[in-house]
């Protein structure tokens, strides 16, 4: 099986799109989406349209979805404003997605999830190794699939080895583990933080046990736009561009 995991879409429908067109190009059967599919961007309808338009599409709840939804949580000010606007636009339908998120999704000896596996709701990044040791404490899974931080990384449990993936052009290979549990995050489809403007996602292949890191380009002048037109706080239009 081929399972796309997408995280972090932000409302930015033109990353979504050419991800999911790169994504149908390489034979994935599954999807799954990490959180956050709103916040930041000013196409959320647009973009929950498009998810639940997949065949097989699962989702767990990110900490923007769950503020959409009055789940209390600290937020700053600027995310706080594209809140109260996603609220105020979202159609019945959207709201029904977001609520139908759950806060783990488990298959077998896999787990997804937003932040953590633990204290999912706590919104805890898994970068620091205090978190990255108790994910792999508290959770069961030999594969764990994580977003939120906006990087991709896959974390290996012996020695706590991170590898901080960079793809220039083509895909970044990685090995799933024969023997130790991981961690792999696969950065941000709609909001990058790691300095490549680029949508980021990664594709699972479980029969032959590797995980695929992808970049795609995609129009970041139209996403910006869109922000800006909305009247939404610029820096998240500004942001897209620089991938921070």
């Amino acid at each position: 099986m081929r399972i796309a995991v997408l995280s972090d879409i932000h409302s930015n429908f033109e990353a979504l799109e050419a991800v999911l067109e790169h994504a149908l190009q390489r034979n994935v059967d599954r999807y799954v989406g990490l959180g956050d599919v709103v916040g930041y961007g000013a196409s959320p309808n647009e973009c929950i349209e498009l998810l639940l338009s997949l065949p097989e599409c699962s989702g767990v709840l990110g900490n923007h979805d769950a503020a959409v939804l009055n789940i209390p949580l600290n937020m700053k000010r600027d995310a706080r404003k594209v809140i109260q606007w996603t609220k105020s636009v979202l159609t019945k339908s959207s709201l029904s997605y977001l609520k139908k998120m759950e806060d783990i999704v488990r298959w077998d000896n896999i787990s997804f999830c937003h932040s953590n596996p633990y204290r999912p709701r706590n919104w805890y990044y898994v970068a620091e190794k205090t978190y990255i040791s108790s994910s792999f404490a508290r959770s069961k899974a030999k594969v764990l699939f994580v977003g939120h931080t906006h990087v991709p990384v896959a974390i290996t449990r012996k020695n706590f080895f991170c590898i901080y993936i960079r793809s220039p052009e083509h895909s970044m290979v990685v090995p799933v583990a024969e023997n130790n549990r991981q961690i792999f995050n696969g950065g941000s489809v709609g909001q990058p933080r790691d300095g490549d403007p680029r949508a980021s996602y990664l594709i699972y292949d479980t029969a032959k046990s590797v995980i695929e890191f992808y970049r795609v380009s995609y129009s970041v002048e139209v996403a910006a736009k869109k922000i800006i037109s909305a009247g939404l706080p610029g820096i998240f239009a500004q942001r897209l561009a620089t991938g921070i």
